[in-house]
């Protein structure tokens, strides 16, 4: 595409203007172009700056003109929305629930030591004897102990993990789908403020064309004055529609960015290119409000989440139930210990020297008489060390228990009590839910067939305003009517028009909703 071209007699440069609609980036390059052209002519300041806003509207230009398609706001939106966040969060915490009932299975395994100091009158831990002096001990045990039989506690509440983990997984779904609708139903709204806008401009660019050929008609003389006043308060009001017309887009974006948790001051625009009249619809005359239920009843989300709940209610009161019963378990340990004052004694042998043991006298002289050398065996005390100690006080034991619940306050009765109410209410919620779903369905029918008239009547309307504003122009042009009576015509067929185009977008998105109900999925 060419350019044409103006004169900018301050710096004696042409700037290239592109017409309505050019490409971003196409623009940035022709100006860069351009400019080269042209930097004979400037200054070295004014070149760099020149050359420097050619690279930025090189750089910015098509991200400005970046157009979001209505699957990239769904995806962005199911990456980005904050309650879809939430729900997952549910459902991994709801995971780490059923992992832990799992692993409860398993043995409980504890170990521990102690040690310290004992003054004064105390129990010697490796005699079990009084002592009255300063005790040092340490001591050391692991323990064990597995579950055999409780009721089925443990079995039943980890089925009712799996179905509360599985309901969490289809309230995620849930929780997707709705946003998914609502950033469609967003998109259909830009849609329709856009189409809105374009209609209040063609309405805007009407006025003021009327304007110019009613003043030239004012000055030769052909009408009166009054009708020249009546047009510039025509161009006025329409200008007025234009500015709200302007801030009810603006308002629609700012949903869409909210649903998307997107900042408010980042650039967001559709693509409008969507064309609304080939979007595939559903046909009202081929389908009723009992078929759509009985598809819907099977995938919505909702009623499956309402289903999961409901068994792993009954899991839970099972699993209550369970405590009424004995519970067998199976446990042992082992151990040992030291104590400093623990005293040993080994058998010493010791050699006991000749000793007199008397006289002999033979022939009148006195001999002595001593004893035989001999060996005594004598018990020697020493304190027993660490490791002797605990090899010696090692100890192991294993046993059979049973619990026998006869009186606990009455607790484990009202938790059955309560499982059960909790079951009975989660079974209303679950029909409360699929009555909610009908009744949801049968008005969304109701008004698709409402929207449906609405459109062809506002095709209608329009088509014959459109054709009496027809009549009303020539027989202006003609001088037959006043001004009052043609801006009325006027006016009539820019309702006609807006109303035409808020009927259609209506008929869209609720039939729309039927399909979202039919199917789970929205298609444009």
């Amino acid at each position: 595409m060419g350019s044409k071209m103006r004169k900018d007699y301050h710096s004696c440069i042409k700037i290239p203007v592109y017409p309505k609609g050019f490409d971003g980036c196409r623009c940035g390059l022709l100006y860069l172009l351009h400019m080269f052209r042209s930097m004979r002519f400037m200054p070295n300041l004014i070149r760099r700056c020149t050359f420097i806003i050619g690279l930025w509207m090189l750089g910015t230009a098509g991200y400005a003109q970046q157009l979001w398609s209505l699957q990239q706001c769904v995806d962005y939106a199911l990456t980005h929305n904050i309650q879809i966040q939430q729900a997952e969060i549910q459902k991994r915490l709801n995971q780490l629930i059923l992992h832990q009932s799992q692993l409860s299975r398993l043995p409980n395994l504890s170990a521990g030591i102690n040690n310290g100091f004992n003054f004064g009158r105390s129990i010697d831990p490796t005699t079990n004897q009084f002592i009255n002096k300063q005790l040092y001990y340490l001591g050391g045990s692991v323990n064990m102990s597995v579950n055999l039989f409780s009721g089925l506690q443990k079995t039943h509440t980890i089925q009712a993990n799996k179905f509360t983990l599985a309901a969490s997984e289809q309230l995620e779904r849930k929780m997707q789908n709705d946003v998914a609708l609502n950033v469609a139903t967003a998109y259909l709204q830009i849609l329709l403020n856009t189409e809105q806008l374009r209609a209040t401009r063609q309405q805007l660019a009407l006025s003021q064309a009327q304007l110019e050929n009613t003043r030239k008609q004012v000055m030769a003389g052909a009408l009166p004055e009054s009708n020249l006043a009546d047009m510039q308060s025509q161009v006025a009001s329409d200008s007025a529609s234009l500015i709200t017309a302007e801030n009810n887009l603006l308002l629609s974006e700012l949903q869409m960015k909210a649903i998307l948790n997107m900042p408010a001051e980042t650039p967001f625009a559709v693509d409008t290119q969507l064309n609304v009249d080939a979007i595939p619809l559903i046909n009202l005359d081929e389908v009723t409000p009992q078929q759509i239920y009985a598809e819907a009843i099977g995938i919505q989300p909702q009623i499956l989440a309402d289903s999961l709940t409901t068994l792993a209610s009954k899991k839970q009161l099972a699993a209550a139930r369970g405590a009424l019963y004995p519970t067998v378990y199976l446990s042992g340990s082992l151990g040992s210990n030291y104590a400093s004052t623990f005293t040993q004694y080994h058998i010493d042998t010791i050699l006991v020297p000749p000793f007199q043991i008397g006289t002999v006298n033979i022939n009148g002289q006195d001999y002595k008489v001593n004893s035989l050398p001999t060996t005594q065996s004598v018990y020697q005390p020493y304190k027993s060390p660490l490791g002797s100690q605990l090899r010696n006080n090692f100890n192991q034991s294993i046993g059979i228990g049973v619990n026998i619940p006869i009186f606990n306050g009455y607790t484990a009765r009202t938790n059955v009590k309560r499982a059960e109410l909790e079951l009975f209410n989660q079974q209303l919620t679950t029909e409360q839910d699929k009555i909610t779903l009908r009744q949801n369905i049968f008005q969304a029918y109701a008004d698709a067939r409402g929207a449906r008239e609405q459109y062809r009547a506002s095709i209608r309307a329009f088509d014959a305003a459109r054709l009496a504003f027809d009549y009303a122009a020539k027989r202006y042009e003609l001088g037959l009517i006043n001004s009052v009576d043609y801006l009325t015509s006027q006016n009539n067929l820019f309702k006609a028009r807006v109303n035409m185009i808020t009927a259609k977008y209506n008929y869209v998105f609720k039939l729309k909703v039927l399909e979202f109900y039919q199917t789970l999925r929205v298609q444009f």
